[in-house]
């Protein structure tokens, strides 16, 4: 963040030990955290996993424990499930051991799955029949727990679940019935043809060592933002390559959209993605790449065509409050209006088009006027700051 084989079929997946096929179960099991005070009647402890700190000059090299939180814990003896929970937000679980005597055998396991107010993700590997990544620590019934992710094991797997939840608490108030059970298939040492990518309640996330992901926040969440727009909100995007180039206007919208939404739970206007031996740092409030003012960062081509940053430097101006460095940005929307916007405003697509066919950032500056309540001239002085032409055109 910005600062044994005995027990393999355990933490498969439901169809991983009955030779079914490859698919990961849809359902998601209904696992109740323990109700009030379990005495002494539970098996208790704490799960952490390894974060690997950054900035924007890429990764420290510090690691730091962090509760793995909303977690999915079990609690196994003699080969049979006889308790679950989910972690608190310090990590700590309490199973209830109803029947287990205090020095029986015992199997404590932590899954890379969690749930924030309905709303589910896990993070699997990629082999044809997947499993959950997942700690276990074998012990005494009356023994304190302590499991831990490292970060060159299954570290990589519960910061993904870390910073899902943090999505899931920005967004559950405001969207209603939770979506499909996300998905995120990762393993340590393989890459993507695409990089990072979604697609169908999947997240492809890169693990290849020359463009490692499950670390890179900003990227977990800009795919995420895929994610919550798919099931909650509306973009015409026709998907396909994107980065550190001029596209089209829903395209560029798109995209933009993703990386304001990891701007956007993370409460900083900087995107940090890391490679073997470099970063890729971009400022979306001074809408800069590593440092750099780049002439493709304000303005269109003659056809149309814009960069992902211009859209997602309008969006974070208009989230955010105002500031001494910019004086022309009057909007701060925050996150309840800007979830108006694009949950009960554009999931209702189609409606009257602004600019270009299909959704791009003239649809979502009509929006700030006519939905949000900001002033013409506010919003036009938002596009104006990244040239972008727009004018008003009224509400209906």
């Amino acid at each position: 963040m910005w600062r044994p084989t005995a027990l393999a079929c355990l933490v498969a997946l439901a169809f991983g030990c009955d030779g079914a096929g490859g698919e990961l179960d849809a359902g998601w099991p209904d696992v109740q955290p323990p109700v009030g005070d379990t005495g002494g009647d539970a098996v208790r402890g704490a799960v952490f996993y390894e974060d690997r700190v950054f900035d924007e000059g890429g990764f420290t090299g510090e690691r730091v424990e962090r509760p793995a939180r909303g977690v999915r814990v079990q609690l196994w003896a003699d080969g049979a499930l006889l308790a679950e929970a989910f972690t608190e937000e310090d990590g700590a679980f309490a199973l209830a051991r109803s029947g287990l005597d205090a020095g029986d055998a015992v199997t404590v396991i932590a899954r890379a799955e969690a749930e924030r107010a309905g709303h589910t993700v896990r993070v699997a590997d990629r082999a044809r029949r997947p499993s959950v990544y997942a700690l276990e620590e074998q012990g005494r019934a009356d023994e304190a727990f302590r499991l831990i992710a490292r970060a060159d094991a299954e570290g990589g797997a519960f910061n993904v679940v870390d910073v899902s939840v943090d999505a899931f608490a920005l967004y559950a108030p405001f969207v209603g019935e939770a979506a499909p059970t996300l998905t995120y298939r990762w393993e340590r040492g393989r890459g993507f043809d695409c990089g990072s990518c979604y697609g169908d309640d999947e997240i492809s996330l890169g693990g290849g060592f020359e463009d490692t992901d499950e670390y890179d926040d900003d990227i977990v969440l800009h795919e995420l933002g895929h994610y919550f727009v798919d099931h909650y909100g509306r973009d015409t995007s026709p998907a396909g390559a994107h980065r550190d180039r001029q596209v089209e206007p829903e395209l560029a919208y798109g995209e933009g959209l993703a990386y304001f939404f990891a701007a956007m739970v993370t409460g900083r206007p900087v995107i940090v993605d890391t490679f073997a031996g470099s970063n890729r740092v971009i400022d979306l409030e001074r809408v800069l790449q590593n440092g750099e003012s780049l002439d493709v960062f304000r303005g269109v081509t003659a056809d149309g065509r814009l960069r992902e940053e211009i859209v997602a430097g309008v969006m974070w101006d208009a989230f955010d409050g105002p500031s001494d460095a910019e004086p022309f940005d009057r909007v701060a929307l925050g996150v309840e209006a800007v979830m108006a916007v694009l949950v009960d405003h554009f999931a209702r697509w189609p409606f009257e088009d602004r600019g270009p066919s299909g959704i791009d950032l003239s649809d979502y500056l009509h929006a700030l006027v006519c939905v949000a309540g900001v002033p013409e001239e506010d919003a036009a002085r938002l596009a104006e700051d990244r040239a972008f032409p727009w004018s008003p055109a009224g509400c209906p």
